[in-house]
């Protein structure tokens, strides 16, 4: 009420200044012509007219009711009827006469409109309350209370959809295509290269093509002198390959549908369908099959179910389009139905109805051909595809999954601007681009291994996809539709790590990031062992090997210790189970010692002891070797010190010298020719 005060406030002020240039007569002839603009449904014409009048009679609630009925009716300005209405709803008398001038009182229709009002601006509780009021007294010999209970329930469904709504991505087609008026009725196409569209100019209403060049739309052409007509012909329908236009026109409120010809430079003057088609009744939109045999299309003959039916006509034998056929009441319904479009594939049928379960007005439906070749039940797009306004004309594109359709956009670049729409459902899926990191706890940098991420669908088990994750980084990317999925990421030697990830339809974005996912490791000792002896005696010269059974994918350090030093030998990457290492070590005693660490950091070490000996020595006895080594150091002091410990007697005193107790010198004599022989012996070796 507040911002109806606020009006009559403004109008108060204008009034004496339009009251002094305008003569009651004139007055007169302005309510009028604007009560016969309404007659004829022109409220663009009308809307000023009531202005203008209300502006002089601000205590005129008729003219409120009028004003507000022509914003009801007028796109994009729909909201600005609320308040009006609801003036003229606070002034309903049962005096009121329709056409007379000089009434200051509302209609009872102002509840009617009011509560549409609050229908289409979305305000539902609202409207179901003065639907009702409306209806307590009714006359239900003027009014068809089945409508006005159809638009309570419209009510009812709305709030359904719009609390369950459909997933859809909208694009605007840019300034490439939408200007600064209004640009609707888009049709396209097969390959999505063609557009032809209506634009509303300043001075008529202008049919205009553009095509698409690597990816971008060239600017518009107006293709209306091509036509050979001059204005208010509006763009129907294209056929698939874009060669043939279906286009309508009102000619004097009778409606018949035009086609021209595309021959690859300019389009051909329009040609009228025969009659057939076109009749003394309204026929308003037309499509063509795929192959051009059959014409689906739109009047109020009276074959009719109701208002306006589809209706479809073939071609006959001599090309000429034959007596049409009723749609049938699967489609048609006792109210309108409007704008049929066929889905590339010819088997599905795009069309605007009142009549079947709607949010509201005019809505999109969908039928598909059963496996009789029958249409099946309609069903509605869903909200915010449909709204609690008319939604008509979508053209479908491809298999019908996406579209383009015109609406009203505050932040476009005209009143109407194109939209490309793609719908997503169980039909046509959404998918998300899922990405995550995933590794094995303590995994060596050095040896880095990928992780098996695998996704399968909860629903559907047929439904599974599988990844590695990238080695060096973890990362991991998979393409996966809408639904509820188990995911298991899986490693050698680590325990697999499972989740459950929701991605429902209306998730928001398109990327799902899975938090990092760390894999407990179950391998927990390393392997190293040594295959040979602990003890390696090899001559000075001579290469030692040592053999050693390892665990792939580790690392291996060994360090050579002798007496007095440690030597790092550096470290090895192992990549097998073998591994054989060798060193050609320096005289003398030392050991190898081998440290082993696996991939998870595990540790295992192993020592292998050597015996360099110089060239020349040689292998006897152990217990021969062990008195040589004792009793030669070297040889040139080997004869008498070899020859003493064989003997294992004394030092050797001087020749001829007996002793007490001495033995014959004889045996001295052939115990020292004996050590000699043996000496020799080992030279010669």
């Amino acid at each position: 009420m507040r911002r109806a005060k606020y009006i009559l406030c403004m109008l108060l002020v204008m009034h004496a200044s339009f009251v002094a240039g305008q003569t009651r007569s004139e007055m007169r002839e302005m309510f009028v012509t604007a009560e016969s603009d309404i007659l004829y449904e022109d409220y663009a014409e009308a809307l000023p007219k009531y202005l203008n009048l209300l502006q002089i009679y601000p205590y005129n609630y008729n003219f409120y009711f009028r004003v507000g009925q022509c914003y009801l009716f007028t796109p994009g300005e729909k909201d600005k009827s609320v308040s009006f209405l609801e003036t003229a709803a606070a002034n309903i008398s049962p005096k009121f006469r329709r056409g007379r001038f000089t009434g200051t009182v509302a209609p009872y229709d102002a509840l009617y409109y009011l509560a549409n009002a609050y229908r289409i601006n979305g305000y539902l509780d609202k409207a179901l309350e003065t639907y009702a009021l409306f209806m307590q007294n009714v006359d239900n010999e003027v009014y068809d209370t089945t409508l006005i209970r159809f638009q309570m329930e419209s009510c009812h469904i709305a709030r359904k959809m719009m609390a369950n709504p459909v997933y859809v991505t909208e694009k605007n087609l840019g300034g490439e295509i939408n200007g600064r008026f209004s640009d609707f009725s888009p049709v396209v196409s097969g390959d999505g290269n063609m557009i032809v569209f209506t634009r509303a100019l300043q001075f008529y209403d202008a049919v205009f093509y553009s095509r698409k060049v690597n990816g971008r739309w060239t600017p518009p052409v107006n293709m209306t002198p091509q036509l050979g007509v001059d204005q208010d012909y509006y763009s129907s329908s294209l056929t698939g390959d874009g060669k043939t236009l279906l286009l309508y026109r009102t000619d004097n409120y009778e409606g018949n549908i035009y086609l021209s010809r595309f021959d690859g430079e300019k389009w051909s003057n329009v040609e009228k369908l025969n009659d057939w088609v076109n009749t003394k009744f309204w026929e308003s939109h037309a499509t063509m099959s795929k192959d051009g045999r059959k014409l689906y299309f739109t009047s109020n003959r009276k074959e009719g179910l109701g208002g306006l039916d589809i209706f479809v006509s073939e071609r006959d034998s001599t090309g000429n389009w034959g007596a049409p056929k009723n749609a049938g009441p699967v489609i048609n319904t006792v109210y309108n139905e409007e704008s049929p479009f066929l889905a590339n594939n010819d088997r599905s049928l795009f069309f605007s109805s009142r009549g079947h379960y709607n949010m509201g007005g005019y809505d999109i439906f969908r039928s598909d051909l059963n496996e009789s070749g029958n249409w099946g039940a309609p069903v509605n797009l869903g909200y915010p595809v449909n709204t609690t306004d008319d939604d008509l004309f979508f053209t479908p594109a491809g298999d019908g999954n996406s579209g383009y359709i015109a609406k009203f956009d505050p932040e476009g670049y005209g009143k109407m601007d194109i939209f490309f729409y793609e719908i997503f459902s169980d039909r046509n899926p959404r998918r998300f681009v899922v990405t995550g990191l995933a590794s094995v706890k303590n995994l060596n940098d050095d040896f880095p291994a990928s992780v098996m991420v695998t996704a399968s669908n909860n629903a559907d088990a047929s439904v599974m996809k599988s990844t590695g994750t990238d080695p060096l980084s973890g990362r991991y990317t998979l393409l996966l539709r809408q639904g509820s999925y188990d995911f298991t990421w899986s490693a050698e030697g680590a325990s697999d790590v499972s989740k459950t990830i929701e991605m429902p339809l209306a998730y928001e974005g398109d990327t799902v990031r899975i938090e990092r996912v760390t894999l407990p490791n179950t391998d927990l000792t390393a392997e190293l062992r040594l295959l040979g002896d602990t003890l390696l005696k090899v001559n000075a010269g001579d290469l030692a090997t040592v053999t050693l059974f390892t665990e792939a994918r580790s690392t291996l350090g060994v360090e050579l210790i002798s007496p007095d030093t440690i030597i790092n030998l550096g470290s090895h990457r192992i990549k097998d189970t073998l591994f054989s290492f060798n060193i050609m070590p320096q005289k003398g005693k030392s050991h190898l010692r081998f440290s082993l660490i696996d991939r998870f950091g595990n540790e295992a070490g192993a020592e292998v002891h050597i015996e360099c000996r110089e060239i020349g020595y040689n292998k006897i006895h152990p217990k021969e070797e062990r008195e040589t080594n004792k009793a030669v150091p070297g040889i040139p002091e080997a004869e008498t010190q070899s020859a003493d410990k064989v003997t294992d007697t004394v030092p050797v005193q001087a020749a001829g010298t007996v002793t007490e107790n001495q033995e014959p010198a004889i045996e001295k004599t052939e115990g020292k020719s004996y050590c000699w022989l043996w000496w020799l012996f080992l030279i010669m070796l």
